[in-house]
């Protein structure tokens, strides 16, 4: 029989203010949660999340549930399983073994008085061919040493995503450093998410701070490296005394599970009720269209709690994708339950009235979008992406920019 591990829940309510927000109880693959009484009544409380508002009534959950956002995704399940060296890990060994540092969010758990999975402390920016190499034998489902693995899976947690990466800290921050594949992938995906990154910033989208880098690897070999400012921290001093964020996913706002596609329909209703800018999100949607990103399922959007109110975490993880005249964009997000959104749907009166778009201001903004959008090739060159990843995104920045005219 699996063993219960009880776990209290902290929670940042502010700068130098973390709070006991509950009690998670854990078996297996189950949990339950329990609020602390004095957390709800408290003037500086919030609910965790949607699906579990402050009552001193319990919670259960087959799975992970809402805490889903604190566990490895796709990526670092890979990574711990193979340090584990097991095919079998339970939904509570996920949760518990994200290093405490680099966990996703703010909540933290403390398992008999000490954070869960501990906070070893998180590679420095000097270690990324180390950590590099020690992805790519995973990815390569090569031998690596134990040590490599625990040390790659710290740095990694509960980052979500397929794409090999981990947490490294530089110029007192945490940066998330995102890996090309080892084999290599069709273009430079690494390089023209950090292109993807700039225009978006250009066409007034938020975007997180971010920087390319090169690094050599094991076969000294040349490799793109894009870090990105991971959001949910404030920069201090050292990694220890940052100010945590707390974070919830799209997915887990909308309370849906892994694999929902989502709908910009129930984003757009959840941001406006929470107190967030649904014009921002209508831009997401456009520049989305416009460069076919699409994998923008729900963890591919989020939610930082600032000023008593969910508000929409920088843009990220926005990717194109070369343009198929013979197959149209199936967006893993769906616009009125059609998972063909292009710009003129999202232009139609019925968008705008649900992202609370005027006319005007959309007409007034689509320049600037065009205006981004068609200096993205010119961006790559500037980047020093190859030429054969700039050709096979010509099509789609021209067939986006002549749409927008």
């Amino acid at each position: 029989m699996a063993k219960t591990i009880e776990s209290t829940v902290l929670i940042t309510l502010g700068p130098g203010m973390e709070a006991p927000a509950g009690t998670l109880y854990a078996t297996g693959d189950d949990l339950s949660f329990r609020y602390d009484s004095t957390y709800t009544i408290s003037s500086d409380s919030f609910d965790l999340f949607p699906s579990m508002p402050r009552s001193l009534a319990p919670f259960f959950f087959s799975g992970l549930g809402p805490f889903s956002d604190s566990a490895p995704d796709r990526w670092g399940r890979k990574v711990f399983s193979r340090s584990l060296k097991r095919t079998r890990v339970s939904e509570s060994e996920y949760l518990f073994g994200v290093n405490d540092l680099t966990r996703q969010g703010a909540i933290r758990f403390i398992v008999d008085g000490k954070p869960a999975a501990g906070d070893e402390g998180v590679p420095v920016l000097s270690k990324l061919p180390e950590l590099l190499d020690t992805a790519d034998a995973v990815e390569q489902n090569r031998e690596v040493s134990d040590v490599s693995l625990r040390r790659l899976y710290r740095a990694t947690g509960s980052l979500g995503g397929a794409r090999p990466k981990a947490s490294v800290s530089d110029r007192n921050a945490l940066w998330l450093a995102k890996f090309p594949k080892p084999n290599g992938d069709d273009w430079d995906v690494i390089g023209w998410e950090a292109v993807t990154l700039e225009i978006a910033n250009m066409a007034g989208i938020k975007v997180p701070e971010h920087r390319v880098i090169a690094i050599k690897d094991s076969e000294e070999r040349s490799r793109t490296v894009l870090l990105t400012h991971r959001f949910d921290r404030v920069s201090a001093p050292s990694v220890e005394r940052m100010e945590r964020l707390p974070y919830i996913s799209a997915m887990t706002a909308l309370e849906a599970r892994d694999g929902d596609g989502g709908d910009w329909l129930d984003l757009a209703e959840f941001t406006r009720r929470a107190g967030g800018d649904t014009i921002e999100l209508w831009r997401r949607a456009m520049f989305g269209a416009a460069i076919g990103n699409t994998d923008d399922h729900l963890r591919n959007h989020g939610y930082l709690r600032k000023n008593n109110s969910w508000q929409l975490a920088p843009a990220f993880d926005m990717n194109p994708e070369p343009f198929d005249p013979s197959l149209p964009d199936s967006h893993q997000m769906s616009l009125l339950g059609d998972t063909e959104v292009d710009i003129d749907k999202l232009m139609s009166d019925e968008s705008l009235s649900l992202f609370g778009v005027s006319r005007k201001y959309a007409d007034h903004w689509l320049p600037t979008l065009r205006s981004a959008l068609s200096q993205a090739l010119s961006r790559a060159a500037m980047r020093r992406i190859d030429m054969h990843s700039i050709n096979l995104m010509a099509e789609r920045f021209d067939k986006a920019v002549h749409a927008l005219q």
